[in-house]
């Protein structure tokens, strides 16, 4: 699918740039070609700003501070009746006023699906994960509603996917739909979550717990847990993590098809989350503080040896091949922990990035637009994108000559 979607836009795109040569003057990193009735609404805003092919660019007049009169106006020639720039009071001219390019200005209930389309390409880019979850969660052993985790995931799929219609209704509608299924996710998140602290309760592990590889045996002591590491991986392994992969999906889609790119509200979606995650940290918290005891007890072990004080069965060299071998799964099981929790918030971060200091270009042309990505490195020292009005280069594409 995604396959065949760069195919149409590359088409899309020659087709355009074979009609009009100087096109590609414009268009330097094409990320999108959308033509809907969305486009079409805003090329017509457009002209009903600068007119048609032909009518030049237009200018705002401004006059120097303190300035007063009026304009002089030609009295005689083919120029008759129009005003220049000249400023006269009393017959005489007085100072010269100055012309200000007008940039076209979208009205500000276009602007969401604007910054949306505009940032489609990262947004995918960023949110790629959620094009698989169908199938992942197919793949999946789920305990508990696993049918409805699937209809929650091909709900999300169809909408995410949806998005580069560009069809403003469609987006409201898919909106209502993200949010009753992310809804539906949360109510089984809570039931996962009771079930995930009930198998910790049952596989609780020791005070101070040992990575299976570190080669430390125990004599005639009883231990809770022979394999600890593969206890954690196991719970690790839980549907309460699909269940929040589908409740952070939905909530990264909330914000896109929402339009809503505010501090705010990508704020309130992932303070969400992050609520939902510390739930489910707190029982990984509990059994990585016994891994990092067990890894305690082996720098007591290395610090007694080193101190001349003897400890049974262990020399410098095993205790600190031990220890290296503890610090090593703690660090493992860490990042696989952030790549199935922390990732996931981190997309709302950059989210929020994409917009702060995200920059594209967009040309209408023809009732379409084409999207391009702008290098931000080397506009830094431009203005950022207002959220009121947007500056379109229509009136640039009637300069080289294109509608």
């Amino acid at each position: 699918m995604e396959e065949s979607h760069k195919k149409d836009l590359q088409l899309a795109i020659k087709v355009q740039f074979n009609k009009h040569p100087l096109l590609p003057t414009l268009v330097k990193n094409p990320t999108h070609y959308l033509q809907s009735p969305w486009t079409q609404l805003i090329s017509q805003q457009l002209q009903s700003q600068f007119g048609t092919r032909g009518d030049g660019v237009f200018y705002r007049i401004v006059f120097s501070p303190g300035a007063s009169g009026e304009l002089m106006t030609i009295q005689k020639g083919p120029l008759a009746g129009l005003q220049t720039t000249s400023v006269v009071e009393g017959g005489k001219i007085t100072s010269v006023a100055a012309l200000e390019k007008v940039d076209g200005q979208i009205s500000p209930n276009l602007m969401p699906m604007l910054l949306t389309m505009g940032a489609l390409n990262s947004i995918h880019a960023r949110l790629s994960y959620i094009t698989d979850i169908c199938t992942d969660i197919r793949n999946r052993q789920i305990a508990g509603d696993k049918a409805k985790l699937e209809r929650i995931s091909e709900v999300i799929v169809d909408c995410f996917e949806s998005m580069s219609e560009g069809d403003e209704r469609l987006n409201e509608d898919n909106l209502h739909r993200v949010t009753n299924n992310t809804d539906d996710c949360f109510e089984i998140l809570s039931a996962l979550l009771e079930d995930l602290a009930a198998q910790h309760k049952a596989k609780e592990m020791d005070y101070e717990s040992f990575d299976e590889r570190t080669n430390i045996v125990f004599y005639d002591q009883q231990r809770k847990l022979d394999r600890p590491t593969e206890a954690i991986r196991k719970l690790m392994q839980h549907s309460v993590f699909a269940a929040y992969e589908r409740y952070a999906a939905g909530r990264a889609c909330q914000v896109v098809l929402s339009g809503n790119y505010s501090p705010n509200n990508i704020g309130r979606h992932k303070r969400a989350l992050e609520r939902v995650r510390d739930s489910i940290r707190k029982v990984f918290d509990e059994r990585m503080e016994r891994h990092n005891r067990g890894a305690e007890a082996f720098r007591r072990k290395i610090d007694n040896l080193n101190r001349g004080y003897e400890e049974s069965n262990w020399t410098v060299e095993s205790a600190q091949y031990s220890l290296d071998k503890q610090l090593s799964i703690i660090e493992q099981l860490e990042s696989e922990l952030y790549a199935l929790l922390d990732a996931r918030i981190a997309d709302f971060d950059a989210l929020a990035q994409i917009f702060r200091k995200g920059k594209f270009e967009i040309i209408v042309i023809d009732g379409a637009m084409i999207f391009s990505e702008v290098d931000i490195p080397a506009l830094e020292s431009e203005k950022t994108i207002s959220s009121e009005v947007l500056p379109i280069t229509d009136q640039i594409t009637r300069e080289l000559g294109l509608p």
